[in-house]
């Protein structure tokens, strides 16, 4: 028969585990450890970083509704181990208007990797549809995600982040 002191010190020995559990950070455990970080934008829609675009007058667009330019100069893509990723890209504009400034594109949503290859997508958004994109991931000394995104008028574009 167990005494009183031993129950207690089994029932403690059980718990603590659980306790410690309980504290662990998730960002060092899941199925994409691996590949989780902060990968830094080096390609935009196939050109290296700073790529501009011209537009014409917008009414509907709340950047640039004179019609301008847009440059963007960088960006980061971070990968969670939980399969989750935060993709922020900034860009600079200029309305044939007058206004300019600094913004940025954010995007949250899901990764997947099998193998190399790579998988994003992402609910609509800050006034942006949905994305579904896909492409690889290399894990080398130098880490690689390569992707091609619909642009959704039946062209697509490239974009690589390094780590």
């Amino acid at each position: 028969m167990l005494t009183r002191k031993a129950k207690l010190l089994l029932s403690l020995s059980v718990a603590t585990p659980i306790l410690f559990a309980a504290c662990v950070d998730n960002t060092l455990i899941g199925p994409y450890r691996d590949v989780a970080g902060t990968y830094q934008l080096t390609v935009f829609s196939g050109a290296t970083p700073p790529v501009t675009f011209t537009y014409g007058p917008n009414p509907q667009s709340s950047i640039i509704p004179n019609g301008g330019t847009v440059t963007w100069t960088d960006g980061t893509m971070v990968l969670y181990s939980n399969g989750t990723f935060t993709e922020t890209n900034y860009y600079d504009y200029h309305d044939n208007g007058g206004a300019s400034g600094r913004e940025s594109y954010v995007s949250n949503g899901t990764f997947t990797v099998n193998g190399t290859d790579f998988t994003l997508s992402a609910p609509a958004q800050n006034n942006s549809l949905a994305r579904f994109a896909t492409g690889s991931l290399v894990i080398s000394n130098i880490s690689r995600i390569n992707y091609v995104e619909d642009n959704g008028n039946g062209t697509s574009s490239a974009y690589e982040y390094i780590m």
